[in-house]
């Protein structure tokens, strides 16, 4: 059965750590490729740091053209409203039933598997990769995965991948400051970021 990783967020803004991550999971998992889903982000959470739906969505793109086994979807943003990952991975089921389905997530976001909507049934639609940081301390997602009972333990991997010290947040208040996203973003995605004028202080963004 071919193997397929779909990597859900905000990538807002994507960066050179996602892919990196990405990059390190598609080659220690065998992926045949890596789907990128940009989160939809309601109306009601938009505020001066949110990038629209669809320029998060045209930024990934961007970011993910120099490889070829990775692509993006854009069907959590079709959707619109709350997007809960098990809608997302059943029809991911739908349009992929050949595949074996890999979702992945951070590391530390194992911990709050036990909150997410319909988290057992999830475990028999993908298997979940959680990407550790080398060297983290991981007692705690241990302990998360064991209280979510035997079948976790089947369907939970955690996996090594490249540390990184890059986030969202801090690319956002360096183009606020003016300053450039060198080895943080792609160069295609910093162009599209200043051509145009997102995450600027003051300015309110609208899902389009």
């Amino acid at each position: 059965m071919k193997r397929l990783g779909i990597f859900g967020g905000t990538f807002d803004p994507i960066h050179i750590g996602h892919l990196e991550i990405a990059k390190s999971i598609y080659e220690q998992m065998d992926l045949e490729q890596i789907i990128f889903i940009p989160a939809y982000v309601a109306p009601h959470k938009v505020g001066q740091d949110f990038a629209p739906a669809m320029d998060r969505y045209k930024m990934t793109k961007l970011a993910v053209q120099p490889y070829p086994y990775f692509s993006v979807s854009y069907l959590e943003l079709m959707r619109t409203g709350v997007s809960y990952t098990y809608d997302t991975l059943q029809e991911l089921k739908k349009i992929y039933p050949e595949h074996e389905l890999f979702f992945i997530i951070g590391a530390d976001s194992v911990t709050t598997l036990h909150t997410w909507h319909r988290i057992q049934e999830m475990f028999e639609l993908a298997t979940f990769v959680g990407a550790e940081r080398p060297g983290y301390d991981n007692s705690d997602v241990l302990q998360a995965i064991d209280n979510l009972g035997a079948r976790a333990k089947e369907k939970i991997i955690l996996l090594d991948t490249p540390e990184n010290h890059i986030s969202s947040t801090i690319i956002r208040q360096r183009i606020r400051a003016g300053k450039n996203l060198h080895d943080l973003v792609p160069e295609v995605v910093e162009k599209y970021i200043y051509d145009h004028k997102l995450y600027l202080e003051g300015k309110q963004n609208e899902n389009k």
